[in-house]
């Protein structure tokens, strides 16, 4: 059974407890009517993060969202770093991922720039905090370490304890038990140090965990019990609920079937008050386990009916993709912004001349009768084209601004493309000697190249979606995922059925709002079953090019001409045995490299040309292919604008 609980850290070192005896409203009025701005802004702070602590996350995210326009107006940068970083926080604690994400890496690009090391620490440790609760959890170690770094740079005990608390909750989903327990004491022993409730009722929370996980019932209800303590004397309303969800665990595991009904019905009550998903979720799997154990199937199967249900809604690809796509609305959003200000410029600029033009044609006529109001009319005028000249420089530093955060926007959503392709590692872990040429035609790219081990055999691609740039880069973030999910969840190895299944999901998640979208991919599959050394392929209007070692000519397997994506005639794909020897070379390409315009008289490099260059450089080694291949396209491309993405995988037999 998947582990059903959950391990709370610190989000953020600051609690506002000179709060806990008034309520969020009462806080929140209370910074209104303060005089000083800075201070209010202060107050205003303190209010979000007691609706995040109380639990009250809908007022949180409302004034926090009111909070942070006005500290943005008047340039308190650093305050509204940390007001971006509690929203993140409240978002969080109500399961909502991608607005989690949006609000953190705004308070860090802000408190980089701004050099705030504290609440950057902070900030990197909340995102590594959302990484790990996705599963990704290479990437929440990475955040979480690069938070230790500074913690450690700066000499700050207490952030130094919240790292290696979260750095342990990654070795506890990895089930490294041991690994785990070792972090939590060293940072249980920090917190005994500076006598810290809220870290020691974590520290006593993940211990309690590791202990349940390592059958240690006894070890593990003695911290959990110290862990319920010490959250009630805190009124941690979230804390208190997931120690009693644990503790109603541990009752299962221990056959005290009416305690842990107890401890587990108290744990439902306060989590759908919170609205808290992820506690729900471990509730839910836990009751589904209690009727089991007490053989009420119908029970049984109501609680685990309603843990699926929000595990469907939490799952991990569905929030990546969905993360993505926000990101990259976002971009466009911006754009449109900047467009919206030139025209504001251009108009300004525009009314600007016509009054000069009447200021002059008005001055000749009445030059010779009233030069008193002649000049009178002429200062007002001119104040008048200071003030636009004024508002026009601020609109030019707005424009400047929103082309950074643009920028930024497109930047990170390239850093979360490349998390998505099979890391080197991998590629030489599982594949015989190859390379991969992969040159984006912008920042982000359509073409990517995919790799998927299963027990049984490893699956890899070369794949070119329709578009280049933010739109091909959408599109594929969506294939890919089509792809993953004919292999992993459909469990598909046949190239031709998993290019079928791909077509049948892209065409789906393409036509839920019943509107005519005919974009897809061409892609060119290969499955080599490990057991029986057997290598099958099949393509969508891209080829299959092998370089045979013995009489030194390429043989091409021609692909169905048709994509995966909607057609006026769809068929099954194809797939192709193919019989290969020791020597032989494999390349999986799109069109990128053949249609891209150059040389002497500007022409298309044309797939004859290619193939003809690998003939000719057959005699070097598949890892000195991909510098061969890099220069001659960019030679041949000389000073013309590259037309669209290029991917090439060249893989020989041992």
């Amino acid at each position: 059974m998947k582990k059903c609980l959950l391990t709370i850290t610190l989000f953020l070192l600051f609690v506002p407890l000179q709060a806990q005896n008034t309520g969020i409203d009462s806080l929140y009025k209370r910074a209104q009517s303060e005089k000083n701005l800075k201070q209010k802004l202060h107050l205003l702070n303190e209010s979000i993060a007691y609706g995040w602590y109380y639990g009250d996350y809908d007022k949180a995210i409302r004034y926090g969202k009111e909070s942070v326009k006005l500290a943005q107006k008047y340039r308190f940068d650093s305050i509204a770093s940390l007001m971006d970083n509690n929203i993140g926080i409240t978002y969080d604690y109500k399961g909502d991922y991608p607005q989690a994400l949006n609000h953190f890496f705004r308070a860090l690009r802000i408190a980089e720039r701004i050099k705030d090391q504290n609440n950057e620490a902070d900030i990197l440790s909340n995102i590594g905090l959302i990484y790990g609760n996705q599963g990704l959890d290479d990437k929440a170690l990475q955040y979480h370490e690069k938070s230790l770094k500074i913690r450690r740079k700066i000499n700050y005990p207490k952030g130094i304890a919240v790292s290696l608390n979260n750095m342990a909750i990654v070795f506890l989903n990895q089930k490294k038990f041991r690994k785990a327990i070792h972090y939590y004491h060293e940072s249980l022993a920090i917190d005994l140090k500076l006598n810290d409730s809220i870290g020691l009722a974590d520290d006593y929370n993940n211990l309690g965990v590791c202990y349940q996980e390592t059958k240690e019932y006894a070890k593990s209800e003695f911290y959990q019990l110290k862990s319920l303590a010490l959250r009630e004397k805190l009124r941690q309303t979230l804390g208190i609920a997931v120690s009693k969800l644990n503790l109603g665990v541990i009752a299962v595991k221990t056959g005290q079937f009416e305690k842990a009904n107890n401890c587990l019905s108290e744990a439902e009550k306060t989590a759908k008050k919170l609205g808290s998903k992820e506690t729900l979720k471990s509730i839910y799997q836990s009751q589904s386990e209690l009727g089991e154990k007490t053989r009420d199937f119908e029970y049984a199967f109501e609680r685990l009916h309603l843990y699926n249900e929000l595990k469907s809604e939490l799952a991990n690809e569905e929030n990546i993709r969905k993360q993505t796509q926000e990101e990259m609305n976002y971009q466009f959003d911006k754009e449109r912004e900047n467009q919206r200000l030139n025209r504001v410029k251009e108009k300004l600029e525009s009314r600007k001349k016509q009054e000069q033009a009447l200021i002059i044609n008005w001055a000749i006529a009445i030059v010779g009768i009233i030069i008193l109001g002649f000049s009178f009319i002429l200062y007002r005028r001119w104040k008048e084209v200071k003030k636009q000249q004024i508002i026009i420089e601020q609109k030019n530093r707005q424009v400047e601004e929103k082309n950074h955060e643009i920028l930024d926007s497109i930047n990170y959503a390239k850093r979360i493309q490349t998390a998505i392709l099979p890391s080197l590692q991998l590629r030489e872990r599982v594949l015989p000697s190859h390379f991969v040429l992969y040159e984006p035609k912008d920042i982000v790219a359509g073409d990517f190249y995919w790799l998927e081990e299963t027990k049984d055999s490893i699956i890899f691609a070369v794949a070119d979606c329709t578009g280049h740039g933010v739109p091909g880069a959408m599109m594929s973030v969506v294939c890919h995922n089509a792809l993953n999910r004919s292999v992993k969840e459909f469990g598909l190895r046949n190239p031709g059925e998993i290019l079928d299944k791909t077509r049948e999901i892209i065409v789906e998640e393409l036509s839920k709002n019943h509107q005519d979208v005919s974009d897809g991919m061409d892609i060119s599959l290969c499955t080599w079953n490990k057991s029986s050394n057997e290598l099958t392929w099949a393509g969508a209007n891209n080829p299959l090019w092998i370089w045979k070692k013995a009489s030194g000519d390429i043989l091409e397997i021609k692909p169905n001409k048709q994509p995966i994506g909607k057609h006026f005639d769809m068929q099954p794909f194809t797939s192709h045995p193919v019989e290969l020897e020791k020597g032989d070379r494999m390349y999986l390409i799109t069109d990128g490299f053949a249609d891209q315009f150059g040389g002497p008289e500007s022409k298309k490099f044309k797939a004859k040309n290619l193939k003809n260059l690998i003939v000719q450089i057959s005699n070097e080694h598949i890892h000195h292919q991909i510098e061969i291949l890099k220069r001659t396209f960019f030679q041949w491309k000389g000073d013309l604008e590259q037309i669209d993405d290029v991917c090439i995988m060249g893989i020989e037999i041992e």
